[in-house]
This record gives structure tokens, sequence and C-alpha cells, in this order.
């Protein structure tokens, strides 16, 4: 099992640019040519992360699945302040994490950084601070997947703020 996180392509922070547009049809290219399974795609209440959802969507003929109830992560959280609406967000985004493993399906989950960097932390024990060290740029792509050996199963990131996609031959 994978889940690709994908950052919102290029955007003046309420909607994709034409770059943004042009970046989000380039990943759709190369998750076609990578032969992702992947069978529903995640997005925020977030514009951009509607959008660039909705561009995979179509190229990728997934459904998406808007969800308002996901806040972004706040950076001061990812630096250790937590706050009681950071917590019951933070929760659900628990329980998201817990239904789409659940699955056992691939996932793309579009949103923005601080929701990746949760991810990450929730599947993989790494803490949350931890994560900081991560650049997120647009348009990039960061996989998690799920390896099963003889004992009990481990979530492993194998590609992180990958954007060769962008790359013009």
């Amino acid at each position: 099992m994978k889940i690709y996180l994908v950052h919102p392509g290029e955007n003046d922070s309420s909607e994709l640019t034409s770059r943004g547009v042009w970046q989000m049809q380039a990943l759709a290219r190369r998750l076609i040519m990578d032969n992702i399974d992947a069978d529903r795609i995640y997005a925020n209440g977030h514009e951009v992360s509607i959008q660039s959802g909705n561009v995979l969507s179509k190229c990728l003929r997934i459904p998406v699945i808007n969800d308002e109830r996901f806040v972004e992560i706040n950076k001061k959280v990812i630096f250790g302040e937590i706050n009681k609406e950071d917590v019951e967000n933070f929760n659900y985004l628990s329980l998201f994490v817990e239904e789409i493993v659940g699955k056992g399906k691939d996932a793309i989950i579009t949103m923005g950084g601080g929701i990746h960097r949760a991810v990450i932390s929730l599947l993989t024990g790494m803490h949350l601070h931890e994560t900081r060290h991560f650049s997120l740029l647009p348009a990039s792509i960061s996989v998690l997947h799920y390896i099963q050996n003889e004992g009990p199963g481990a979530w492993r990131v194998s590609l992180v703020n990958d954007r060769s996609h962008l790359n013009l031959p």
C-alpha cells in the first residue's frame, strides 16, 4: 500500500496559477507512467487543494473527495505549541489516516504541508517536530509505503518533495 502526499501546485493563495495547473498535469502524467493504483484523491476545503485534486482527478480518472473538516496544521503545532483546536484537528486527522489505511488501497492526499507532515508523523512514528526539516515545494510529491516482512509491517518514507516530473527534457 502507498500513500501519495501531493503538495498543491503553484498558487496565489486563493487559486492555482496557470503554471500550477501545468504542474499538476505534469504530476498526473508521472503518476500514470508509474502505474499508480490509487482509487481516491483526498482534498481539504482549501481552494488550491480542491483545484489540485480536481486536475489530478480529471487526468487520472480517479474520484476526488473534498473534506472541509481538515484544517491545515499550524506551523506552531509542528514546533510543539498545541492548543485545544489543534488537538481536535489532529485527532480528526488520525481517524482519517486510520480510515485510509483500513481500506488497504493506495490513496492520493493533496493538502497543505502541515497535513502532510502530520500524516508522515502518524504513520512512521516520527515526532511531528522532526518533520519540520522537510521542504514541501509546489507540485511536489512524497510517498509513504507499507512494508510487511515476516513480522509486523512498518511505514517507510520512500520519496520526499520530489519534483522530477517538472524537469523539461
